[in-house]
């Protein structure tokens, strides 16, 4: 092993005797049975696989050396928290043992060598889950999976056997002998990773077709009719039509169904937008536009009926604001103020969350009949909107046959629809801006017109998206996927001739542009590019080869989900990668000693 220091040039006296006290301090923590750590009787496992005991002192020492540092070489512990790194440490231990595992059977070893050389040259090797190579990155984890920590003495800039042993003390509260056998690991699934991602190869022809696929784009309007649009602007129900309706038999099951789902006062909502990019006098608006609809309601109108008109939740806005009768899931702001609300009671301030200002509401039991009536007269109004926004679509899309301009075939069908009356102007609460002798802006509308709604028909041009990409997020896996042949498959100009689905309504899509790749451009690339490939279909090679020994030995994988949680802390998730958890005590007889 004197060789392998020697040929760095390491041979002064005082070098000398640092060699020598590395050899006994290696030699010394080498031990080749050191990776056979069963679990015994009364020792905690953090997790088990394939009968190793993954202690919390392996676990923590892991959990250390990967939290992100600051400037100043500080440890940032609320973002490790954040990125959930004690879970992901441990899932990085459990892919290391079944690595480690696979390594024996297929004869890969470490040599104490190899050890001592990653050592000196200053990295750590530490595991990470190989399903996410972004994560790894952005711990600054190289592809090899180390981290450089030195060990270098400040004024000599020479490796310290000193130095060393107190960086990993301080960094993961190992002893040279701990952290030796634990490099002993590392290194051994390294070997396994590396066996798996070195074989990879792209040819040129492969590369060509996959910077096609990947750099050219596509470019594609759209036009959106949107069931929830439509719903707001139609008259209200008259309770003669309703009664026709509940009374078909076709649609009394339907009602009957519905019931069940409302026997348990329901929580409403009316929601008036604003995001963080919005100006004063946009926040301004929106709180008085909520704040009238929260006079409304207390003058007496039905707190369904303002929702309808006024809220701006696609979700819920049709349904009369209606969220269903549980807060889990809501954004903590939302359901603090829902979950204070007794029957019957509803906020009597407006909520503000990150996605505007909310009044709600909590329904006050009803009578069975009652709770008949509404869900009859909601259904009916769907069933109307539905039809209306069929019906608008495919006049939108007879003008466009007929060559009729997109921005005018929308506006034709616009009109259509019942027109509101035209609201006093609003005095703006903030104080325009001085304009220089130009026109002061206009005041905003307290109430959306049809020609005026954000959520109208409107021909909205897209960014441009290769292959891979997903332009209109409200369609299905399936309609996305004719869209993309389409996109990719038509002429400029050509419209797609049918409509697409969406959660609320259809679309209308015609191909704006589509710009083809070229191999002229590939050649100018291709040597980065090829790298970036090479390196991702590795990474894929290597996450696939792991879920398979994953999904083998799903049986012998086993977490403490308890130590998990009370290291996790209250409110996060605890791991458990198909494995079943076990108690701190119910471990294996050490074996094979």
């Amino acid at each position: 092993m004197l060789q392998v220091f020697r040929s760095r040039g390491l041979t002064s006296v005082v070098y000398g005797v640092i060699i020598v006290g590395m050899v006994l301090v290696f030699v010394l923590g080498f031990n080749p049975t050191a990776g056979k750590k069963l679990a015994s009787v009364d020792e905690q496992c953090a997790a088990r696989v394939k009968g190793h005991c993954v202690t919390p002192k392996d676990h923590l020492a892991a959990y250390r050396i990967l939290i992100p540092r600051g400037p100043q070489g500080e440890p940032l512990t609320a973002k490790a928290k954040q990125m959930g790194l004690l879970r992901t440490s441990l899932e990085g231990l459990v892919e290391r043992e079944l690595l480690v595992s696979d390594a024996d059977r297929l004869g890969i070893a470490v040599t104490e060598d190899e050890v001592t050389d990653e050592i000196y040259n200053g990295f750590v090797h530490v595991s990470v889950p190989s399903d996410d190579p972004g994560l790894a990155y952005s711990l600054k984890i190289s592809e090899e999976g180390k981290i450089y920590m030195g060990f270098r003495d400040p004024k000599t800039k020479r490796f310290e056997v000193k130095v060393y042993e107190r960086a990993i003390k301080a960094a993961m509260g190992r002893s040279p002998t701990e952290f030796r056998e634990e490099q002993v690991r590392e290194l051994t699934a390294a070997k396994v990773r590396d066996m798996v991602r070195v074989p990879i190869r792209v040819g040129e022809p492969e590369a060509l077709a996959e910077y096609i696929d990947q750099r050219s784009t596509a470019t594609i309007e759209t036009i959106s009719v949107k069931q929830t649009y439509v719903a707001r602007y139609l008259a209200p129900p008259s309770d003669k039509d309703v009664d026709t309706w509940a009374k078909d038999p076709a649609n009394a099951k339907t009602i009957e169904g519905g019931m069940e789902v409302f026997k348990t006062p329901h929580i409403r909502h009316i929601l008036i937008k604003v995001d963080a990019t919005a100006t004063d006098a946009e926040k301004a608006a929106a709180k008085e536009r909520i704040q009238k609809a929260l006079d409304r309601v207390k003058h007496g109108e039905a707190f369904a009926a303002v929702a309808k008109e006024v809220s701006q939740d696609p979700g819920s806005a049709a349904r009369g604001g209606d969220v269903g009768d549980k807060t889990d899931g809501f954004v903590p702001a939302f359901r603090d103020a829902a979950d204070k609300l007794k029957p019957g009671e509803m906020t009597q301030e407006p909520v503000l969350t990150q996605f505007g200002y909310h009044i709600i509401m909590r329904e006050a039991p009803r009578s069975e009949e009652a709770i008949r009536h509404d869900v009859a007269r909601d259904m009916f109004a769907m069933t109307q909107a539905s039809e209306a926004t069929k019906t608008m679509a495919e006049r939108l899309e007879a003008n466009l046959k007929n060559g009729m301009d997109p921005k005018k075939a929308c506006e034709t069908a616009i009109a259509t629809l019942p027109v509101p009356p035209t609201p006093a102007p609003v005095k703006p609460a903030v104080k325009p801006a001085p304009t220089d002798g130009k026109a002061a802006p206009a005041p905003v509308s307290s109430v959306d017109r049809p020609d005026t709604d954000p959520a109208r028909p409107q021909v909205v041009t897209s960014s441009p998206f290769n292959r891979g990409g997903d332009p209109i997020p409200a369609l299905s896996p399936d309609t996305n996927a004719r869209l993309i042949k389409f996109a990719f498959g038509a002429k400029d100009g050509e419209r797609m001739d049918q409509r697409l689905p969406t959660d609320d309504g259809v679309v209308l899509v015609s191909l704006k542009e589509h710009k083809q790749a070229t191999k002229e451009a590939f050649d100018k690339e291709k040597d980065t590019f090829l790298q970036g490939l090479v390196a991702r279909k590795q990474a894929e090679a290597l996450a696939l080869y792991v879920k398979r020994l994953r999904e083998a030995s799903k049986a012998e994988i086993k977490i403490d989900e308890k130590y998990l949680a009370e290291k996790m802390g209250a409110g996060q998730k605890s791991v458990t990668d198909g494995g079943a958890p076990i108690a701190p005590a119910e471990e294996d007889e050490e074996e094979g000693n």
